[in-house]
């Protein structure tokens, strides 16, 4: 990723070294992430914009006209693509006071009551709203179009003009089918290319154990989402004032002994559904005498505001994760014990993976505020299937699947 220009060292003295994101490793930090397409679905995304763009244009009832340029990976020929990328402008009409007033009655009419009590929609109201329908109206049922305001004369990168148009005159404007090419390098490409450090990984000094060993836990805190952050600190070398790097002491650290937990039961990375990842994580919690394998094999999920929660256990006895739209919370430290092992850890982690994905598969964030009760002895399939779409059907509810009890709407 640093040689092809997305990661860059960070500019650090007497600290951790650390990775920062280059301007071109933003950008592809902040593409989403969806299923690629081919050249004849972007020919269709490109023609489906042109007729919506000469609708807006053509609009008496708006305020604003727009032009189109096409840039990005769509100018090449390609076996398939992430999206595709147009910058867009907007231009005001010349319009009389009249007929403003009028168009711009029609839009603060449709205004949210939100928008309207803003600062700024209270200021721009009209031309706000005529903004965000032509967006939504140009975006609609096209995923993979990327709108965007930069101008590709400013960012130096090649384009392709779609729609141009005359505001004097209020009538389109034709556009050649050459590509222009700004007569500079790229504002990615400009960005200084930093040396690379020879070293980045450096295993810190810190106190040894194997991976059965028993340490008390006393008031230490362990959840799903420390185990990367762990590793980074074992194997994050220290930056010294004079730019060297040098093992970090984390001997004091107690919890960073136990920094690569999550490996030792690989159960997590398999390609399995979340189902048959949690039986699978249980067994070997079952062979390696790990303490999750005492609860009760009752999985409950819980979606109400803000809260997404999914539970394997009964009563207190449980461990139980908060699934959120990037990263999964929630203690691996059983209650009841007063030490753990990395076995242990690794164990627990697993498990709390496959109830993540559980709860992932079955789209359970998508659904209105419900809990649910899942046997797991008595589930035959390896996924659970999509509650959304049961409950649209009304067949949400117990047994609507082997294992599934106790449905409860809020």
């Amino acid at each position: 990723m640093a040689e092809a220009g997305y990661l860059e060292p960070a500019d650090i003295l007497d600290g951790l070294f650390y990775w920062q994101l280059t301007p071109n490793g933003t950008r592809l930090a902040l593409e989403p992430k969806r299923k690629r397409i081919g050249r004849d679905k972007v020919q269709i995304i490109i023609s489906e914009l042109l007729a919506r763009a000469k609708v807006i244009n053509s609009d008496p009832n708006r305020l604003q006209r727009i032009t189109l340029k096409l840039f990005g990976s769509a100018l090449e020929e390609r076996f398939d693509y992430g999206d595709v990328d147009v910058s867009i402008a907007y231009m005001r009409r010349q319009l009389g006071d009249i007929e403003r007033e009028r168009i711009e009655n029609r839009l603060k009419a449709r205004q949210s009551k939100s928008d309207r009590q803003s600062f700024h929609g209270r200021l721009m109201g009209a031309e706000r709203q005529d903004t965000r329908e032509i967006m939504a109206f140009l975006k609609k049922g096209l995923p993979h179009l990327s709108l965007m305001n930069d101008d590709p004369m400013d960012l130096g990168t090649p384009y392709l003009w779609l729609v141009d148009h005359d505001v004097k005159t209020d009538r389109p404007i034709d556009v050649s089918d050459d590509i222009v090419r700004p007569n500079r390098p790229s504002i990615l490409d400009q960005h200084p290319r930093k040396s690379l450090p020879t070293i980045t990984l450096l295993e810190a000094r810190h106190r040894t154990i194997s991976a059965s060993t028993k340490v008390a836990i006393d008031d230490m805190q362990i959840g799903l989402e420390d185990a990367a952050a762990l590793e980074e600190q074992m194997w994050s070398p220290k930056v010294t004032r004079e730019g060297a790097f040098v093992a970090n002491d984390i001997r004091s650290e107690k919890r960073v002994k136990f920094a690569g937990f999550q490996h030792l039961c690989s159960i997590w990375k398999k390609d399995l559904g979340g189902v048959a990842m949690l039986k699978e994580a249980l067994d070997w919690c079952d062979e390696h005498k790990v303490w999750v394998r005492d609860l009760f094999p009752r999985v409950s999920i819980q979606r109400s505001d803000r809260t997404h929660i999914i539970r394997l256990g009964w009563g207190h006895d449980l461990i139980y994760f908060n699934v959120g739209s990037k990263s999964t919370t929630g203690s691996l430290l059983p209650r009841n014990r007063t030490r753990v092992s990395k076995i242990d850890l690794a164990g627990a982690y697993a498990v709390g993976r496959a109830l993540s994905k559980m709860y992932d598969e079955s789209r359970s964030a998508k659904m209105p505020w419900f809990s649910a009760e899942i046997l797991l002895p008595l589930v035959e399939v390896e996924k659970l299937p999509d509650f959304p779409r049961l409950h649209e059907a009304g067949a949400f509810k117990e047994g609507a699947f082997q294992g599934l009890r106790e449905v409860t709407f809020f």
